[in-house]
């Protein structure tokens, strides 16, 4: 079978072999479906799949809790875990941003999120801002922060989440200086070439797979597409919270976001229900066989 890593691109190998990311996008993907738990059993055979070692599956799995993502709990007597509300909650917040097509509005809104945290809890304010490049705003001044409006659920998460409402004030405007256009204030806000190289590196990575299902070559069986669909989608979700989204007129001439969006939906279309035909059949039959055995 053709590795879905098409060409050496070592940071999404190094990403796409990783049992903690490889873990958090089968809790993201497959696990709701599933009522947000999966076994212990189940967990173990499906990164079997990916080549990952059960020892690591474990060291991850026990990771994954000490940071609140996931819940120790056993059902029908398997051991087990759930995903913590916290990690549901921004599951399905970030589905918007992973899984949905995007199309900007021509006409840009912006949201600012403006903050003054007190030199005690700079910490707090450490983590705001990292928690704000993370979903894709820029920084104006340093405490001042934009993106299209279309992130007010972002912000509004990672603020909820920090609990620090009371530092924050969020502000929805437009863009009024004529003299200063907004392509120009757009390349000091965000980093455009480093996004584009992100991208760059995901359609030479799955190319080549894209070929090998249109000639035929490949078929998008459950197992298969549970393999491959898994392994794009763990290096898909961190591109769309680098790109905020802006519309076609303040982007390069040379973007590639739109040509790495369409391969990627490419593939979440052909193989996306498919895999989660594989993990469902797969905790169906553990617990059968649990069954089974007692």
């Amino acid at each position: 079978m053709p590795s879905a890593i098409g060409v050496n691109q070592d940071a999404i190998a190094l990403r796409t072999s990783r049992p903690q990311s490889l873990i958090f996008t089968i809790y993201g993907a497959y696990s709701r479906s599933l009522g947000g738990w999966i076994s212990v059993a189940t967990l173990l055979k499906l990164l079997r799949e990916m080549d990952i070692e059960d020892n690591a599956v474990r060291s991850a799995l026990s990771r994954l809790k000490r940071r609140g993502v996931l819940i120790s709990e056993s059902r029908d007597g398997s051991a087990g875990y759930a995903l913590s509300e916290s990690a549901r909650k921004a599951f399905d917040t970030g589905d918007a941003r992973v899984l949905e097509r995007r199309h900007p509005d021509e006409q840009t809104r912006w949201i600012l999120v403006a903050f003054s945290i007190p030199e005690k809890s700079r910490d707090l304010r450490y983590r705001l801002r990292s928690r704000l490049t993370g979903v894709g705003f820029g920084q104006v001044t340093g405490g001042l922060w934009i993106a299209p409006a279309s992130l007010r659920a972002d912000a509004e998460l990672a603020i909820d989440s920090l609990g620090i409402g009371q530092y924050v004030h969020l502000f929805e405007a437009d863009h009024l200086n004529t003299d200063s256009p907004e392509s120009g204030s757009v390349d000091q806000w965000w980093d455009l070439p480093a996004i584009g190289e992100k991208y760059e590196q995901f359609i030479h990575a799955f190319s080549d797979l894209r070929l090998t299902f249109d000639s035929g070559k490949e078929a998008a069986t459950p197992s298969n597409s549970f393999r491959n669909y898994t392994q794009i989608l763990t290096a898909w979700r961190p591109l769309p919270y680098l790109d905020p989204g802006l519309p076609s007129s303040l982007l390069p001439g040379t973007w590639n976001g739109t040509t790495a969006t369409r391969l990627f939906f490419y593939f979440h279309d052909l193989m996306a229900a498919p895999a989660q035909t594989y993990v469902g059949a797969s905790a169906d039959s553990d617990q059968s066989n649990k069954k089974i055995s007692i």
